[in-house]
């Protein structure tokens, strides 16, 4: 009986740290330079905080600063190597939107259309 208790704590300690190191991977510091639009939010210049629920087509990306959320907006992520060290954001020029942000080891899209590569983000 004991050692069943036992083995059950080792699992669900397991399984918390898992999905725990999960979630911390699930975010990034991004500093956008000027006003631009995701979805139906305008971000003005700053620095946010993105976090996203899952990989994926179902993806959901917030983005807040300090405590307050600003936007929540479905996304693309997929997890691929970019290349680069910092966040890279995608920018279509015409509509001043936010389309792409790749990071090293994912990649979110916002939209498909009109990207023009911005220089990484510090």
């Amino acid at each position: 009986m004991k050692a069943s208790k036992f083995t059950l704590s080792t699992v669900v300690l397991v399984l918390l740290s898992v999905s725990a190191w999960a979630s911390d991977k699930m975010k990034a510091n991004i500093q956008i330079d000027q006003t631009l639009h995701v979805g139906s939010t305008q971000l003005d210049p700053g620095e946010y905080k993105m976090t996203w629920t899952e990989s994926g087509s179902n993806a959901e990306v917030t983005f807040s600063q300090g405590k307050k959320v600003i936007a929540t907006v479905p996304a693309q992520a997929t997890q691929e190597r970019s290349g680069y060290r910092s966040p890279a954001l995608r920018i279509d020029v015409v509509s001043k939107t936010l389309v792409e942000v790749d990071l090293p080891a994912v990649s979110l899209s916002f939209t498909s259309e009109n990207a023009a590569p911005a220089s990484p983000a510090n």
